[in-house]
């Protein structure tokens, strides 16, 4: 063992020796000689400028040792593209968001054109709408990503956002809507990663998975643990911060961690106390402790089948937004567990089954506005809001489907009780 030790270090001595006497091609001096003596080529102004007809990404240069700055510009629909291979040279450029490279049948050439996507439907649906004069004042064209899907984040004016997946289905994380400062900074992608997760999980799989501690906008909470490690990460991306030390919670409680803010903790009576220090809520401890009880039933070697079923926590660790009175019936909550209003739902009743809470909670989120939404009984969204002298029918996520009516009877959604759901 010792003499193999030996060689590795002996071999390590030679391969140094040998790279401190090679002249190596891209060392610290390499471009600034090559900027000097070859130079750089103009880049494409398309990074600079950034619009809707002149934009690009910047990117490692293509030139030896990346020395030079480079601009992959986007094209824009209808301009000629290459889909690229092997041997064709260097790309100047790619189709810009929603394009893609396809061939035009009227002349055989290779052009960028939108892509063929659910989203991309749903818009020029709005647009035909549109240009009929149909579009509801409430409504506004839906917004895909630059791969036609849909985007992370749909609005409703006056109301506000909530996160949803790249299908278009409404998930966790809502906020109130002010206007383009909402739709920067809420990107739903803690949201998004746990609606992954459950897509990619086996439906047989025994233990249910418990992914990253999201905020209630969607975001990811800038503090985020693994076993007992905590760290901070960037509440967009989820990616642990550089330069930020960790903390291990057997030591150290969550609250001496740079990023952690009080108010992001909605249990903070978990993170106290003494060493080991602990960093969870009531709903993530319960489910904790009925998987630490699954597996050491099964190290003791039993067959184990919970037939009672694991606890459900949303991703910010809540229970989730409607939760059962000691009298059997619905209400709902919000984060903290507290009641909103007086929504509530009687067991065996349709109400009760259909019970989504989404208009209590928009409505919570609203505070003090006097344009909140009407909710039905149990909490939902009334399938016909009015607003300023004129009504509108709704789906069940608050969104206007058909253009208002200051004639509620001649909505399509129109019933004889629709005040009393």
């Amino acid at each position: 063992m010792a003499s193999a030790k030996c060689f590795v270090f002996i071999l390590f001595i030679c391969l140094f020796n040998y790279v401190e006497n090679t002249s190596l091609l891209c060392d610290a001096n390499y471009c600034r000689t090559f900027v000097l003596e070859t130079g750089c080529a103009a880049t494409a102004i398309h990074c600079s400028i950034n619009n809707a007809t002149h934009s690009g990404i910047e990117l490692p240069s293509p030139t030896i040792c990346n020395c030079c700055d480079y601009c992959l510009r986007f094209f824009v629909q209808g301009e000629h593209c290459s889909v690229g291979g092997p041997g064709l040279g260097t790309t100047i450029g790619r189709c810009g968001d929603g394009l893609t490279c396809a061939v035009d049948k009227t002349d055989g050439e290779t052009r960028c054109t939108r892509m063929t996507s659910a989203c991309h439907t749903l818009q020029d649906e709005y647009d035909a709408r549109e240009a009929r004069g149909e579009v509801g004042a409430m409504e506004h064209r839906p917004m895909c990503d630059g791969k036609g899907r849909h985007a992370p984040i749909e609005c409703i004016p006056a109301h506000t956002c909530f996160c949803q997946s790249e299908e278009g289905h409404r998930i966790f994380g809502e906020s109130l809507y002010l206007g383009s400062n909402t739709i920067r900074h809420m990107q739903c992608g803690c949201s998004r990663f746990h609606e992954k997760i459950k897509k990619s999980l086996s439906s047989g799989l025994r233990l249910p998975v418990i992914g990253p501690r999201c905020t209630s906008d969607g975001n990811f909470n800038p503090v985020q643990c693994i076993d007992r490690t905590c760290y901070c990460v960037d509440p967009t991306t989820g990616l642990v911060q550089d330069g930020v030390k960790s903390i291990n919670l057997d030591e150290h409680p969550i609250t001496t961690l740079e990023c952690y803010n009080r108010n992001l903790d909605l249990f903070p009576i978990y993170s106290e106390g003494k060493p080991p220090y602990n960093y969870t809520s009531p709903c993530l401890k319960d489910l904790k402790d009925k998987i630490e009880l699954v597996e050491q039933s099964v190290k003791d070697g039993y067959n184990v089948d919970y037939g009672g079923g694991f606890t459900e926590c949303y991703p910010d660790g809540t229970f989730g937004r409607s939760a059962l009175t000691r009298t059997g019936s619905k209400v709902c909550i919000d984060d903290r567990g507290r009641q909103i209003g007086d929504y509530e739902a009687l067991p065996g009743t349709d109400a009760f089954d259909k019970m989504d809470c989404k208009c209590a909670v928009t409505s919570y989120h609203m505070g003090a506005s006097k344009e909140k939404p009407v909710c039905c009984k149990n909490g939902n969204f009334r399938p016909i809001q009015c607003r300023r002298g004129m009504c509108r029918c709704v789906d069940s996520d608050g969104r206007q489907t058909v253009q208002e009516s200051a004639s509620v009877n001649t909505l399509s959604c129109f019933t004889f009780d629709w005040k009393t759901c």
